[in-house]
């Protein structure tokens, strides 16, 4: 079990899930929370290779704070022409009607649990939908 700066421990399931959609493209998206102690990252919700980015804005509750991780496949015009691509983004959910207590572990832990995430490329706050759009994160990967 590793663990983040703020003394949050991070499950070695985490880091094993993120790297089944690194390594294996066997998911589209891992979303991450707190235990309910607010000692420990575990995951929360996987959603498989099928699933859309509506599934992931989905899966972020209105009133708590989650990390995330988002496959994002696109298609890049470059000098050999369409090459299709990918970018794996790091997403801070932080709503602004989430507990203060846990916003502040979150922000806390932040640093330390997407060390612990190697690959991600991309990172992302966000504390409502409007800053959580699929278009921003195609802005930010290309």
């Amino acid at each position: 079990m590793a663990n983040a700066v703020s003394g949050v421990a991070v499950s070695e399931e985490c880091v094993k899930v993120f790297q089944e959609l690194r390594a294996e493209r066997a998911h589209r998206f891992v979303v991450y929370k707190l235990d309910d102690d607010l000692q420990q990252v575990v995951v929360d919700k996987v959603g498989g290779v099928e699933s859309k980015f509506d599934d992931l804005a989905a899966a972020l509750p209105a009133d708590d704070c989650r990390y995330a991780v988002y496959d994002l496949e696109f298609i890049a015009d470059d000098s050999v022409g369409d090459t299709p691509r990918s970018k794996i983004f790091f997403i801070s959910w932080s709503p602004e009607t989430a507990d203060t207590k846990s916003k502040m572990v979150y922000a806390s832990s932040n640093e330390g649990f997407k060390k612990e995430l190697d690959g991600v490329q991309i990172d992302v706050q966000a504390t409502d939908t409007s800053e959580l759009t699929l278009e921003i994160l195609k802005d930010h990967a290309t």
